[in-house]
């Protein structure tokens, strides 16, 4: 037992702690913890703007810039990743872009086809760095995850095209490396989400990635509208499995771990999370128009004698046994404890007004999943919520109240003019802490959302930008800037934890005096095509302190901390 930065670290094997503080509004880290707040009196504390231009976030879309088309690729928009790429403790932001494909010959004279771009956050303030890192990519872009895929302790990038997907390897020295062909990761074609995790408990990680439209094969005696007018493109899942050129290399094994042989269902977001809380990780996948899936992570029927490609596991489907089987267009994934039970809850945003999905998971039966139709539980959704199409969408204690709010990005689709189709971004006031597990109120307008200019929204990715404690969110949209919401909560304490190294399923519970647990997930890959803030951030109310600090990494093993002051930033390491 040691004492660090005025906490107790209680350790297992070779874990430690090593606590850093956040005070001052420049985000500054300290040796010891901010001063603490009153207790949060919810979203009336809490005022937003967008701040993209103020702090040097300048990004424009490329999709568009001569006029709308009917384009389905360039309306789809993209996704943001979080990262700290260059590990200076502030998170760097990168962008997915896009394009028009019948505005490529006028690109080309005047200015140049659009690129991804990466910027580096310098205390709160942004540089262009994509051109000198190499993360400056040419592409039809959809999606990216951010996660050390190598465990060399930099932080990759997997962005996801139309055409041929890219692997940003992180070099450690600024600069990344496109190496997808060499990994095995190149498949081509259409492909939107993805996420990160170890499936298969080797200690590796591994990548999954939807399929969407392949725009090649049109039916035309299909009944829907797009996609399903055009055949579905397979998921893959690729293991992590050995090296190649001194990188990571991975076999793809979808179809034999279970995932989706025929009738391919037009994947967008993805997240991997432990749904039925036996320690390894599952995944849901959110369908456009077709049924959404769950896939338990399971032990091999029969052993491993019967287990043909030696994977050890196998995702059985069951989304509809676990009543999350949505049939509608889904959009983005979000999977948190929003209403304390200790399990994670799902929402998936849809599209063309259609009611968001909306499940509160029930205690476990034989250790499978289980959830309920909770939308009545969500105030917008039976009010102007329903003209929206819903995209990105992240849970994050916005007000620091101790439950977990929903900020959800919203545009149009199809896209036929960018500002008739823009609409305003979300966020729905958790009131658990209020007495109502579960519970969602729109708070749009009373943190100032009304002010801030509508956007063709697509993807969200919420994150602490500026290390102040409270949580911002970056937007992207089609054809135009990047929003960079920016919040400042004048009352909450809070506390933000970061897993040291790549440990994707580790799970962090905050336990208040009260008796209160605060859990939180690490994971990779989310919302719509993006990726959150890596660290665990807690809102907590008036509580100076957390009474335990419980970490359960992947496999077993635990870290504990007692006595954690409030308002700093905790770096725990992973037993040895």
């Amino acid at each position: 037992m040691v004492v660090i930065g005025g906490a107790v670290a209680l350790t297992l094997g070779a874990a430690a702690a090593i606590v850093y503080a956040t005070q001052g509004g420049d985000g500054s880290r300290s040796p010891a913890p901010a001063a603490a707040r009153p207790a949060s009196p919810g979203m009336a504390a809490v005022g937003v703007e967008d701040v993209a231009s103020a702090v040097g976030l300048s990004f424009r879309h490329g999709a568009f810039r001569f006029g709308v088309t009917d384009d389905p690729v360039a309306m789809m928009g993209g996704g943001l990743c979080w990262l700290d790429y260059d590990d200076d403790g502030w998170l760097d932001l990168f962008v997915v872009n896009s394009y028009d494909e019948r505005e490529v010959a006028r690109l080309r004279r005047e200015g140049g086809i659009p690129r991804t771009a990466l910027f580096r956050n310098v205390r709160g303030r942004f540089v262009d760095v994509g051109a000198a890192s190499g993360a400056s990519i040419e592409l039809r872009g959809n999606g990216c995850v951010a996660g050390d895929l190598d465990l060399d302790g930099h932080t990759d990038l997997y962005v996801t095209a139309v055409g041929t997907s890219a692997l940003l390897w992180n070099n450690g020295d600024g600069t990344f490396s496109e190496g997808a062909e060499a990994a095995g990761v190149d498949a081509s074609g259409w492909h939107t989400g993805a996420a990160v995790g170890d499936v298969d408990g080797d200690g590796r990680p591994d990548l999954f990635v939807a399929g969407y439209a392949d725009l090649n094969a049109p039916l035309p005696d299909a009944a829907g509208g797009f996609p399903t007018t055009f055949a579905g493109v397979r998921d893959r899942l690729y293991l992590g499995s050995g090296q190649s050129r001194g990188r990571t290399a991975f076999r793809e094994v979808g179809v034999v771990a279970g995932l989706e042989s025929s009738r391919f269902g037009y994947g967008l977001g993805a997240r991997f999370s432990d749904f039925d809380r036996d320690g390894d990780l599952d995944l849901y996948v959110a369908n456009d128009l077709n049924p959404n899936r769950l896939y338990e992570n399971v032990p091999w029927p029969g052993g491993p004698e019967a287990d043909p490609a030696g994977l050890g596991f196998r995702f059985d489907e069951r989304a509809a046994a676990a009543g999350v089987a949505d049939p509608n267009a889904g959009m983005g994934v979000a999977a948190a404890d929003w209403d304390g039970d200790g399990r994670s809850d799902l929402f998936v945003s849809n599209a063309r007004g259609q009611e968001h999905a909306v499940y509160r998971s029930r205690p476990l039966a034989a250790d499978a999943p289980s959830f309920f139709d909770a939308r009545d539980d969500v105030e917008p959704l039976a009010a102007s919520e329903r003209a929206f199409t819903g995209w990105g969408a992240s849970l994050a204690d916005i007000d620091l109240d101790t439950d977990l709010d929903l900020l959800l990005a919203n545009g149009a689709v199809p896209v036929r003019n960018l500002r008739a189709d823009a609409e305003g971004v979300q966020i729905l006031e958790g009131r658990s802490a209020d007495g109502l597990p579960g519970s969602f109120r729109d708070a749009s307008r009373t943190v100032g959302l009304h002010q801030v200019r509508a956007t063709v929204g697509r993807g969200l990715a919420a994150a602490d930008y500026d290390n102040d404690g409270d949580m911002d969110a970056a937007i992207g949209s089609i054809g135009g800037p990047v929003v960079l919401l920016g919040a400042t909560t004048t009352a909450g304490n809070w506390l933000e934890v970061e897993v040291e190294g790549f440990h994707p399923g580790a799970e962090v519970t905050a336990v208040l005096r009260d008796g209160r647990e605060l859990r939180r997930e690490v994971y990779a890959g989310g919302s719509y095509l993006s990726s959150d803030d890596p660290r665990c951030h807690f809102g907590l109310g008036g509580a100076t302190s957390v009474r335990e600090l419980v970490v359960r990494f992947p496999g077993g093993a635990e870290a504990r901390l007692a006595d954690v002051a409030a308002n700093q930033f905790v770096v725990v390491e992973a037993p040895g």
